[in-house]
């Protein structure tokens, strides 16, 4: 642990941040933004992850804006020695309270330095359907309007909407040059680029939403539209198998799949279309570029005014399809955007505006400060941690069986 973190003057809130994971992924990146938009107000936050095996990019990330982040052991490491090491932590830096993202960070908190109601403890919840194992009586924070229902009937009394956040200052028209990216990947300026930004991974259907954009190009067949696929995760060898299956059947290379990186900002300055769901669709809004969402089953559709967009808000762009998906639906999505200049144009303009107003990490900062305060202010006790009790204890020592049954009920 740094010496600066424990040695800071207490003229604000000590934050302990327990991250679900190291991996680029949007809850993990939105927790470092909203920690170093704390530290830029005057508080003190410091960030805690369990390590892993591999490649660890969110070190690099927060390293790079200077925050102080603890890695303890590794992905095998017990459970008790994860929540020593996270006490020991909290010791160090004078925490005043714990914010934990997701269900992990939920538990190693309430069983760690919240444990009999020593330390307020706040979680978030950033994924797009409910997971048992939280505590039922701590604040919980979701970033989805459309779960608030699903957070009640699971027995949730102290919910919170705060949806995710951009960082509309770096994520910006003319913020970064797409031209560097176009050159990189010999993509021409007179050509029509589609970008994806995601974890290649199972969940949610990523993985689902890019191989239907890949199908939906081959459909296309028009030379001149290209599509980059960005990002890293265990469907990328499946991904590129498409991808070179698409591009044999069209004769080009009219499909990339360059990998992870871990600035994307100049593939999203370089689209003309961006596609996906969650906070890479809020980033490409951002950069004031039209954006097709993805979701379950099969799901797409143009984001743009009218109600569909606040359905897609209140998913956090992500949608729910039928289970059929469609590549030519979505081929004739792409190819209106694509064939009416003066439509993108438009889109670009209002989803800039529209991201702006709503998800911008200064206001989204400014609700999380007032979540803390509030938690602090009527902190839990020990009668308030025995509230959650035996509801903890039964996901803390059931079988791996027994949980997922619990999950189906």
């Amino acid at each position: 642990m740094p010496s600066r973190a424990g040695a800071a003057p207490r003229d604000g809130l000590r934050v302990l941040v327990h991250l679900n994971n190291l991996a680029l992924g949007g809850a993990q990146i939105n927790a470092v933004d909203i920690a170093r938009t704390l530290r830029g107000r005057g508080h003190h936050p410091v960030l805690f992850a369990q390590g892993v095996d591999g490649p660890a990019p969110l070190v690099d990330r927060a390293a790079a804006h200077g925050l102080d982040l603890v890695v303890a052991g590794g992905p095998d490491t017990p459970h008790r020695a994860v929540r020593a090491r996270l006490e020991r932590l909290a010791r160090d830096h004078g925490s005043d309270l714990v914010h934990a993202w997701e269900v992990r960070a939920a538990r190693n908190a309430y069983f760690g330095p919240g444990r009999f109601g020593r330390l307020p403890v706040l979680t978030t919840f950033y994924g797009v359907r409910m997971l048992r194992g939280m505590p039922r009586h701590q604040p919980l924070v979701l970033g989805l309007g459309a779960l608030t229902a699903e957070g009640r009937a699971f027995g949730h009394r102290d919910l919170h909407l705060v949806e995710p956040p951009v960082d509309t200052g770096a994520d910006a028209p003319g913020a970064v040059d797409g031209a560097a990216f176009r050159a990189a990947h010999g993509i021409g300026a007179d050509e029509h680029l589609l970008v994806i930004v995601t974890r290649l991974v199972p969940d949610l259907g990523k993985d689902a939403g890019a191989e239907l954009t890949v199908e939906a190009v081959r459909l296309l067949a028009d030379p001149r539209v290209r599509l980059a696929v960005v990002g890293e995760g265990p469907s990328r060898g499946r991904l590129r198998a498409a991808a070179a299956a698409a591009n044999a059947g069209l004769g080009r290379e009219a499909v990339l799949v360059p990998g992870q990186m871990p600035d994307p900002r100049t593939a999203y300055a370089a689209a003309d279309v961006v596609l996906g769901m969650g906070s890479s669709a809020l980033r490409g809004l951002a950069h004031g570029k039209p954006v097709v969402v993805h979701g379950a089953g099969g799901y797409t559709a143009v984001h743009e005014p009218g109600p569909l967009a606040e359905e897609h808000a209140s998913r956090c762009m992500y949608g729910l399809g039928t289970g059929a998906p469609s590549a030519a639906a979505l081929a004739a999505q792409v190819r209106g955007l694509l064939d009416d200049p003066g439509r993108r144009a438009r889109l670009s303009a209002w989803g800039r505006e529209w991201v702006v107003g709503r998800f911008s990490l200064e206001s989204v900062t400014t609700a999380f400060e007032g979540l803390y305060r509030a938690a602090l202010a009527d902190p839990p006790g020990l009668a308030g941690w025995l509230r959650d009790a035996e509801q903890m204890a039964r996901y803390e020592y059931l079988k791996p069986a027994g949980l997922r049954l619990l999950r189906r009920g």
